[in-house]
């Protein structure tokens, strides 16, 4: 028996991270933290370790994507960004060939599903 895959979420509207802690568990995932803040996300994720962090990219205190890139320092992780506005212009340097995707809100469930499968399918080809 395989174990669930850890997902890790972030985001400052709680109607998203209950949004989350329902429809990841339903998708087949366990959600190991949810965090309302950037600083709150990288403290979490280097406690619960997750397999994949889903982020919105506007936060207070620290946006998700430096907060992502704050725990790249320990470990690189996949992540998926969510943002109200439009795709970013560049792919940040510090990436590397870990999997990642940018989706906008809302997120429904049937694109953060193919999201998901997307990233962590990118992360077992470079294995």
């Amino acid at each position: 028996m395989t174990r669930a895959q850890r997902i890790a979420v972030a985001d400052d509207e709680l109607d998203m991270r209950d949004y989350f802690q329902r429809m990841l568990p339903r998708l087949g995932y366990e959600v190991v933290a949810a965090a309302a803040t950037g600083r709150e996300l990288v403290e979490l994720c280097r406690k619960k370790k997750p397999d994949l962090i889903i982020a919105d990219v506007r936060m207070p205190d620290m946006d998700g994507d430096v907060a992502i890139q704050q725990i790249f320092r320990d470990v690189p992780i996949p992540f998926i960004l969510i943002s109200a506005f439009s795709k970013p212009a560049r792919i940040p340097d510090w990436i590397g060939s870990i999997g990642w995707l940018y989706l906008t809100k809302p997120v429904s469930r049937e694109v953060l599903a193919e999201a998901i499968q997307q990233v962590f399918s990118a992360n077992a080809n470079q294995v």
